[in-house]
């Protein structure tokens, strides 16, 4: 079969799958690229896809059919109970004021055809002309158009990551108190840190991760993905330290961050069913593949003397502890998020807790403490804090992982795709 068999089959096998449907619900909402050529399963193709997917989520009873065949992705959303003609209302609405509208087809069937109340018909990609009069007499290329198409849906998807990323580290890093970690108001037990610098480091750091995301729409092979985004992060690493004159501010954060961002980004620009815990864990176990737990460092030290895998174990565990946290942040209010920081400190792996707390009975010790705090009572909470200043403790790495919680739980109410 060629490509342009392959294509007509795709389209009548997915009208066919719409009769079928309709026979059991009132209505389907079909999402479908607006792609032009004859590659229709490109990586802009489920960018613009995952784009739309989530909307109607809110509707009760709400099924979502996910399908890719010759003709390119497409999503089917099946409804009981709601009019055809209001969904279609809602459909055009979204197509004409999303900032990538231009580039979906949201086409809406009934158990009599397709539903059309369009009053006018939709503009060319590229000019103010109709797109039909543009595409009967070839005013623009294939090539022209996805050009349009390329460079939107990546701005689009920068902003987007852009802003969630930002929010995300600054939940965590404006939160207080936490107990020896640097907020607005204190240093914590880092002399060497303040506020400013670590604001610093973030604008440093945000450029990397955001280009670690867009690196995954590319077509390679895992391992060499990886060893790509290992590169990626290495000059994320650079920059931090140059920015905060050699401080280590977000070393860990720019791997846990950049290994889910990473997964995000290879999920929503391909078909691909596993989740990106699966597909982070499958990354983090090509990336540790041969690693040596020998060296002289902390966390190295901490594996070989009590099996305390910090950072390695939490990725190559599918990030499992922070898919318990996201269960404990109901939503971003301060006390979530502390709550959510000291599930964080009592279950995770810390390194940065080992190496400051000074011994493997300290550092069980101080997880017990956590453990049998009650958060509702304000002045155990801030005794524990000074506690932890004092003392010169810190949980680095459990700040890590809030900020990885708050940011898939954010990215989650604007794109649901955890489901």
């Amino acid at each position: 079969m060629n490509i342009l068999d392959d294509i007509l089959s795709g389209r009548e096998k997915r009208s066919k799958l719409i009769e079928e449907y309709l026979n059991f619900y009132e209505t389907v909402v079909s999402i479908k690229a607006n792609m032009p050529g004859t590659e229709k399963n490109n990586y802009l193709s489920y960018l613009l896809i995952n784009a739309f997917s989530f909307i109607l989520k809110s509707f009760p009873s709400v099924t979502y059919d996910y399908h890719q065949n010759g003709d390119g992705p497409f999503v089917l959303i099946l409804l009981n109970g709601f009019e055809a003609k209001s969904i279609k209302r809602q459909m055009i609405s979204i197509e004409e004021h999303h900032k990538l509208g231009r580039f979906i087809d949201l086409d809406v069937y009934d158990r009599y055809g397709t539903v059309t109340i369009r009053e006018q018909k939709r503009k060319c990609i590229i000019c103010d002309n109709q797109a039909s009069f543009c595409m009967r007499n070839q005013r623009h290329t294939d090539l022209e158009i996805l050009d349009i198409i390329d460079k939107k849906a990546k701005m689009f998807y920068e902003n987007s990551i852009s802003q969630i990323l930002n929010q995300s580290i600054m939940e965590e890093l404006e939160l207080d108190p936490k107990f020896g970690l640097v907020t607005p108001y204190t240093s914590g037990s880092h002399p060497d840190m303040n506020y400013e610098l670590m604001i610093k480091a973030k604008e440093a750091i945000m450029p990397y991760l955001i280009e670690m995301f867009f690196e995954t729409f590319k077509n390679l092979k895992e391992i060499d993905l990886i060893r790509n985004l290992q590169s990626i992060g290495k000059s994320a690493e650079t920059a931090m330290f140059k920015a905060t004159q050699g401080v280590n501010a977000y070393k860990g954060l720019i791997f846990n961050l950049g290994l889910i961002i990473s997964s995000i980004g290879y999920k929503l620009s391909r078909y691909e069913k596993r989740t990106i815990f699966d597909i982070s864990q499958s990354f983090a176990k090509q990336l540790f593949l041969d690693y040596d737990y020998s060296s002289a460092s902390y966390g190295d030290k901490a594996f070989q003397e009590h099996s305390i895998k910090g950072i390695r174990g939490e990725a190559l565990s599918g990030f499992s502890t922070v898919k318990e946290a996201l269960k404990k942040l109901f939503d971003l209010s301060t006390y979530s998020k502390i709550q959510t920081l000291i599930f964080l400190i009592i279950n995770s792996e810390d390194t940065s807790l080992y190496q400051r707390a000074g011994s493997y009975e300290k550092y069980l010790c101080i997880k017990e403490m956590f453990a049998g705090l009650d958060l509702n009572n304000t002045e155990d909470v801030m005794k524990i804090n000074d506690y932890c200043i004092a003392n010169n403790l810190s949980f680095g790495g459990s700040a890590d992982l809030l900020v990885v919680t708050v940011f898939i739980k954010v990215f989650n109410e604007k794109y649901q795709f955890l489901e």
